[in-house]
């Protein structure tokens, strides 16, 4: 089954992977709100996490009292899934006609 990302929820995985470790949710916070100017209260970001881990973005863990996640889907993976559900709802997954859109407007 596939799933996709709210907007909220890219935002908070984009936070993660401008990072090269496992966070846990108030550095999750701080990156996410440097980057998108957002504020979140920390049951919403938690909520958006825990979408994540049941959507198969993220895996959660316990180290000592903290949770930490990491990403199961790179960044680039995220983008092409992305890119390919544009395509699919704008041009029915024709990839050059997408092209050419995205083209002519840039």
């Amino acid at each position: 089954m596939k799933y996709e990302m709210t907007k909220a929820e890219t935002r908070v995985m984009l936070a993660i992977w401008s990072a090269d470790h496992d966070m846990a949710l108030p550095e999750i916070m701080q990156i996410a709100e440097s980057l998108f100017h957002n504020d979140w209260k920390p049951q919403t970001v938690s909520t958006f996490l825990t979408r994540l881990v049941h959507k198969g973005f993220l895996n959660m863990y316990r180290r000592g009292r903290a949770f930490l996640y990491q990403p199961l889907v790179s960044r680039e993976q995220g983008f092409r899934s992305t890119i390919m559900d544009f395509a699919e709802l704008w041009c029915g997954g024709d990839m050059d006609a997408f092209a050419q859109e995205v083209q002519s407007l840039v």
